[in-house]
This record gives C-alpha cells, sequence and structure tokens, in this order.
C-alpha cells in the first residue's frame, strides 16, 4: 500500500463515524472491493463528481431540504441557504418518477461544470446557479470513510 493511501485510509476511517452520521444514508452495496487499487478507483470515481457543498436531508414531504452549506463553498456562492428545498436540478424535477432522467442529468456533471437548482424558499421559487469544484480532500475523506463504513456494516447485518 503506497503512504499516500495508506495516508487518506487513515484519514477516511478516522472521519468515518462522523461521516457516517452527516452523510444521510448507505451509499448502497460496494462491488469494487478493498484492495487499493479499488479503493484508488472508488476515489478517482468520487473526484468526478464535483463539489457543490450542501448537506440535505428528507423533510416530511419527501423532498430534499438543505441542512448545511459548507462556508466558501460554490453553494454558499450562489447562495444556496439551510431550509432551501430543492425543487429541480437542471430542469429537472427532483421526484422518484424522475430517476433516469436524473440519472442522465448528473452523467455529465463534474468539477467547472454549472449546475442549476430551482429551490423553495419562503413559499417562492428561485434558480441559484453555481460551479461545481473539485472535491476537497476532506470531503473525498468524509465520503470514503461513509462508503467503507456502509460497506462494513453491510457485511457485518449479513452475516449475521
Amino acid at each position: 500500500m503506497t503512504k499516500w493511501t495508506a495516508g487518506f485510509l487513515a484519514v477516511a476511517l478516522a472521519t468515518s463515524f462522523a461521516g457516517v452520521a452527516k452523510a444521510g444514508g448507505a451509499h448502497g452495496k460496494c462491488t469494487e472491493g478493498t484492495s487499493e487499487a479499488a479503493l484508488q478507483a472508488r476515489v478517482e470515481k468520487m473526484k468526478a463528481w464535483g463539489y457543490l457543498g450542501v448537506e440535505k436531508e428528507k423533510n416530511a414531504a419527501g423532498a430534499y431540504a438543505i441542512t448545511a452549506v459548507a462556508p466558501d463553498s460554490p453553494a454558499a456562492k450562489a447562495g444556496f441557504r439551510v431550509g432551501d428545498v430543492l425543487v429541480a436540478l437542471n430542469g429537472v424535477a427532483l421526484t422518484d418518477a424522475n430517476s433516469e432522467a436524473l440519472k442522465k442529468a448528473k452523467a455529465n456533471l463534474g468539477p467547472g461544470k454549472q449546475i442549476s437548482y430551482t429551490v423553495r424558499r419562503d413559499g417562492a421559487e428561485r434558480q441559484l446557479t453555481a460551479t461545481l469544484a473539485p472535491v476537497p480532500e476532506e470531503v473525498l475523506a468524509q465520503w470514503l470513510g461513509s462508503h467503507l463504513m456502509d460497506e462494513h456494516l453491510a457485511t457485518a447485518v449479513a452475516s449475521n
């Protein structure tokens, strides 16, 4: 294992417990494994996602509400606020019925790409546009830690 991967994993695992609480749920069953090459591939895939800088969770109505906006993030610069309810992404309504259209809308997003959300705030809808940033290293560590923790928990549940 390279020093970079070992250091990254140490940070990822150290932040994983906090990451699971903040991430808002499972990421699905990992099919990539935990070898150094598999973890590096996972990191590269996560880097390609781009970074907005919000945390969200489903509210009672089933819509995603912003629960945190990272300081100096693309979201903060675009004017996202805690309490904003996400309505649409690049013109595609954020509903379970639109899952395929949403996958297509997200497929070409990454660092440097513009993203537009329709949000509901104080009873009115507004458009917020941000340019996605590269994922900060500490966020990558948190995401990877959450991913590894989810996989560990799934394996533990399956073996019991």
